[in-house]
């Protein structure tokens, strides 16, 4: 069967997109090492564009934001500040320029930062995927649906019993097991609009402006109910107040207006959900406006495999080739977000093998050996904070 190149270039654009997405997500949240694993994603797909495109400036363009994207990785890996196409320091921002499907170029960080402060900008309608979409976490799964989605479904039977609805759920545990992607999950299952909010988008270091912005968004939830409002890095938001450290007016203004929404929110058609690497950082006050708090741990070797067939299910690949006791092997100590990258990796490699022989190769055993030994634990890089 023949390849479209164009349907190559589709696709690889597509992961280029989602890598350099995660790599950024992980620099804001102070994970470089994480960040570094992306952005080298983010080099070999590329490299692989640059190879696929028959414009020569294209193909040059891409192989230099290629050369930025390795530099910056290396950068990160020694914990060296980033710098711009000028020379100057970025404090750790990527501002290398992209070039586009269309063959232009667009700055990447300017394009993030055209959506300026307006709180609408973070709405999204209800997510297509839903539980069936995430791989292992059959626990996590059942909790959430015993705890969080049959009482907002039939409140008037929790109500006989005088129980009511969880309106918060706190979702803790190490860096790339999932929690992001079991709550775009929980919202896409009960259908509800979501707001999703970094800890950045909500600190500031103007007096108020932070209190100001949470109250912002929690009043987009509301105003959008049924609505998810998902808070990443919580305990930057609402982090412990008896530390030795003190604390700005700034950011007690903005933990006590968390405090405040929280309460505010009960009996709202609103599920308020935290995430956090590190939950004995958080507020004991901000902890206890949670409902339901929830480990989400590194997924066993079941779970590490539904994970993998997951994001391999769209992809050609023949499954019941696959040794899936060996795979579990290989993966021991990968979290969810490793996975991912591994078999995207696997994409890639068998994708190379497709274009010499322009018919489609399917991904096989050694494909996904190949990617798992090229791939790094990212708890390795992770100390527990």
């Amino acid at each position: 069967m023949s390849l479209k190149r164009s349907a190559q270039k589709s696709h690889l654009e597509s992961e280029y997109e989602r890598y350099r997405s995660h790599a950024e997500a992980a620099r804001e949240e102070g994970q470089p090492s994480a960040a570094a694993r992306y952005y080298r994603q983010c080099v070999g797909v590329l490299e692989d564009l640059a190879d696929l495109e028959t414009n020569p400036r294209l193909a040059t363009e891409r192989k230099e934001l290629a050369a930025n994207l390795a530099t910056a990785a290396e950068r990160l890996e020694s914990d060296k500040p980033l710098v711009d196409e000028g020379g100057g320091s970025t404090g750790g921002s990527a501002t290398t320029t992209t070039a586009t499907g269309d063959g232009t170029t667009a700055d990447q960080r300017g394009d993030a930062d055209d959506t300026g402060t307006d709180p609408e900008t973070f709405l999204e309608p209800p997510p297509e995927m839903d539980f069936s979409d995430v791989g292992g976490m059959t626990d996590l799964k059942e909790t959430l649906k015993d705890q969080v989605i049959d009482p907002l479904q039939r409140p008037e039977l929790y109500e006989e019993y005088d129980l009511g609805v969880v309106n918060g759920v706190l979702l803790h545990g190490p860096p790339g097991t999932g929690k992001t992607y079991i709550t775009e999950a929980l919202a896409g299952e009960l259908g509800y609009n979501v707001v999703i909010a970094q800890a950045s988008d909500i600190t500031s270091s103007l007096v108020g402006e932070a209190a100001d912005n949470m109250a912002d968004l929690f009043a987009v939830a509301r105003d959008n109910q049924p609505c998810l409002l998902f808070l990443d890095e919580i305990d930057a938001i609402a982090a412990e107040r008896s530390g030795s450290t003190n604390k700005t007016m700034s950011e007690s203004q903005m933990i006590t207006q968390f405090l405040t929404e929280m309460s505010e929110t009960k009996g709202e058609d609103v599920v308020v959900v935290g995430a956090t690497n590190l939950p004995e950082e958080l507020d004991g006050a901000a902890w206890r406006r949670f409902d339901e708090r929830i480990e989400v741990p590194p997924p066993d070797a079941t779970a590490r495999a539904a994970i993998l067939r997951i994001h391999l299910r769209d992809r050609p690949v023949v499954t019941d080739e696959i040794d899936w006791e060996e795979i579990k092997v290989q993966t021991d100590g990968y979290v969810a977000s490793d996975l991912e990258i591994i078999a995207s990796t696997a994409a890639r490699n068998a994708l190379k093998q497709a274009r010499d022989a322009d018919s489609v190769v399917p991904i096989s055993q050694a494909h996904l050996t190949a990617a798992i030994e090229a791939t790094d634990p990212s708890l390795d890089a992770w100390d527990g904070g």
